[in-house]
């Protein structure tokens, strides 16, 4: 027997050499699918959430507060609660699939392997327009605000200053981002939260508004189909759970990981969009006389703000929401260059230029370099309203798609992994109790989003289609009349 006294236990396992482990195994796992492990797995489960909340920024609501209020006719907590309960079904359907198939790529990898080649295409295809407004939207509204503060200088050169800086932070790597998105996620909720304070403060104490904190006056709306359209808007602000799965060859534990981030990406964003439009209807029961002002109607949580705060604390709102549209450009483009990536990777566009990788930073630095000029030339040929009133076509279309995946996946093509908890069996067939997580949440999240998909504008609906057919037709070209399936792709 050996003395006890002399026995030492081996030190623990350092978390630097856990963190070796762990990307080890995703490395070997993304072997299995035919690729290289080329991008730099750098990102935790809080890096993760931080780039999806920042994705979807918490000061969101301030670009189309007033758009949100005007369609529903008097409600913005509403919609952002609605489309929050239609994310979460979906959110449901992304964690399972990233489970099965953890890649770069996002809803294009899912669609693909979930139901087939050509859909999963048209799927990342509808879905790449978002990818490149979105950070338009961000650099166009923020060159507008800067100008504000420096009129001499003109519009197209805040913009080009605004989207190279931006796109030069993306150049140097998913590991920079991981460092600053925890504190612009602290920042921006700080902003956020005081704003709460102020506007609750004003309405409670000096009886601004309403005059009471407890009223069901921020849920009042015209029509259910008011309502919808409203929803319908509101999505826009939930984008950015899609985008953490972009990341998922650059998580260490992407299967674990991604799914807890989106969970708490969205549960964060719903809560802070929500109760930001309950506080801002609180401030503003008079909003009727204000809407039909172009101005008010695309600054009204400014508006707001120097209303409960004065002038001082509308700068402080103000100078927030800039730096929110900064980060949000940040990861935007982060998302979107992945997204190119994954889809230049199976030879679908242009390999040598879209899956290329920078070798020092380890970035795809071509599909950041072609974003940053995509957000200066439709900066400059389209205005704000224009492109935000497209960007829900795709996201809701994908949606879509993806919860329809998951279905398809397990109960038609019959070849999905099991729980964790069963070791991930291939093949596994869903039992009665499974029921809920693999068919019924899908399907309540397919009917919700093509529910709030038939609400969308007219424009958008007609240039999206436009868009989705222009895919088609390029599908069936690359794959001569869809007898192919795209090449260097295994389902």
């Amino acid at each position: 027997m050996p003395d006890d006294s002399t026995t030492t236990k081996a030190p623990p396992q350092s978390h630097l050499a856990e963190l070796k482990r762990e990307d080890t195994e995703a490395t070997k796992e993304l072997e299995k699918f035919g690729y290289q492990q080329e991008l730099k797995r750098a990102m935790n489960v809080w890096e993760l959430t931080a780039f999806g909340v920042n994705y979807m920024i918490p000061i969101a609501p301030a670009i189309i507060f007033g758009f949100i209020l005007a369609d529903s006719g008097g409600t913005v907590a509403l919609p952002y609660l609605l489309a929050g309960v239609g994310m979460l079904f979906t959110a449901g359907s992304y964690s399972v699939m990233v489970r099965n198939f953890p890649l770069a790529g996002s809803l294009y990898s899912y669609v693909t392997r979930g139901i087939q080649a050509h859909i999963g295409f048209l799927s990342g295809w509808v879905l790449l327009l978002d990818y490149v407004l979105i950070p338009t939207v961000t650099a166009a509204s923020a060159a507008i605000y800067i100008g504000q503060f420096a009129p001499g200088i003109p519009y197209a050169v805040w913009l080009v200053l605004f989207a190279v800086a931006m796109g030069m932070l993306n150049l140097f790597g998913v590991e920079l981002m991981a460092k600053l998105g925890i504190w612009m996620v602290i920042v921006g909720e700080a902003v956020v939260f005081t704003a709460f304070f102020v506007w609750g403060y004003a309405v409670a104490v000096h009886h601004v508004g309403t005059g009471t904190l407890f009223t069901t006056e921020p849920f009042k709306f015209t029509s259910i189909p008011a309502l919808m359209t409203a929803t319908s808007l509101s999505v826009l602000s939930y984008l950015g759970f899609d985008a953490i799965t972009t990341l998922a060859e650059e998580s260490h534990q992407p299967k674990r990981d991604i799914p807890r981030a989106i969970y708490w990406s969205v549960a964060i964003g719903m809560l802070t969009m929500a109760l930001t439009g309950y506080f801002g209807m609180l401030v503003i029961p008079d909003w009727r006389e204000h809407i039909m002002n172009a101005n008010w109607a695309a600054t009204t949580l400014m508006q707001v703000s120097r209303i409960a705060g004065g002038p001082f604390f509308a700068g402080f709102y103000t100078a927030g929401y800039l730096l929110a549209m900064g980060v949000f450009n940040v990861v935007a483009t982060a998302a979107g260059a992945r997204l190119l990536y994954g889809m230049g990777r199976d030879n679908l566009i242009p390999k040598k230029i879209f899956a290329a990788i920078n070798k020092r930073w380890q970035t795809p630095h071509w599909n950041i370099v072609l974003i940053v000029a995509m957000e200066y030339i439709l900066g400059i040929a389209l205005n704000v309203n224009d492109i935000s009133n497209l960007i829900n076509y795709g996201a809701l279309l994908g949606f879509a798609m993806l919860n329809l995946a998951v279905i398809w996946l397990y109960y038609v093509k019959r070849k999905g992994i099991g729980p964790m908890a069963l070791g991930e069996p291939k093949g596994w067939r869903p039992e009665a109790k499974d029921w809920f997580r693999y068919f019924l949440a899908p399907a309540l999240g397919f009917l919700v989003i093509m529910w709030v998909f038939s609400s969308l504008d007219h424009l958008s609906l007609m240039v999206g289609t436009s868009w989705l057919i222009v895919g088609v037709v390029y599908t069936a070209i690359k794959t001569k009349g869809f007898r192919e399936s795209p090449p260097q792709l295994e389902l």
